[in-house]
């Protein structure tokens, strides 16, 4: 059980990460040997420990255009939103066709297209729930306060 719910996380053959979703179960499921290095990497991620995931991923099966919109995805930085209308200005397309893009997204959070908002300043789409996708980005944005709060440099005298 993470902060965000019950999680199911498909693994393909050579134990790569290739989806994630929200399940209601909420029985207690073992966790095979090798899926336990990503597992501790999702606490990790959800205790504020880690800012990135280094557990490998496949995203080999989705199409070239969605590849690149997640790819640009990836690059934004912990703690921090852009708009669909950003990612569409560097990829020169509609922000609607990077929100469908978006919404195929395979591995929400590892991809942290959580971190993609509205021009408008509203949250938008995510397909683990927009309360998720409000949760998860609160949740970096605290981390990030914080961490900026233990630099030598702010502190008060």
């Amino acid at each position: 059980m993470t902060p965000i719910g019950s999680l199911g996380i498909v693994f393909d053959s050579s134990f790569s990460a290739k989806k994630i979703f929200i399940t209601d179960s909420d029985k207690n499921t073992t966790i095979p040997e090798f899926a336990l290095n990503f597992v501790k990497q999702l606490n990790s991620y959800f205790k504020g420990e880690i800012l990135e995931f280094s557990y490998t991923f496949n995203i080999q099966n989705i199409s070239g255009f969605d590849k690149k919109v997640l790819e640009v995805t990836c690059e934004i930085p912990y703690g921090q939103t852009v708009t669909y209308n950003w990612i569409a200005k560097k990829l020169n397309t509609s922000p609607i066709a990077i929100g469908q893009a978006l919404k195929r997204n395979p591995l929400p959070i590892i991809i942290p297209c959580h971190r993609v908002v509205k021009s408008d300043g509203t949250l938008g789409g995510y397909s683990l729930g927009i309360e998720t996708k409000k949760w998860l980005i609160e949740h970096e944005k605290s981390v990030v306060c914080k961490l900026q709060s233990m630099k030598p440099n702010n502190r008060v005298l």
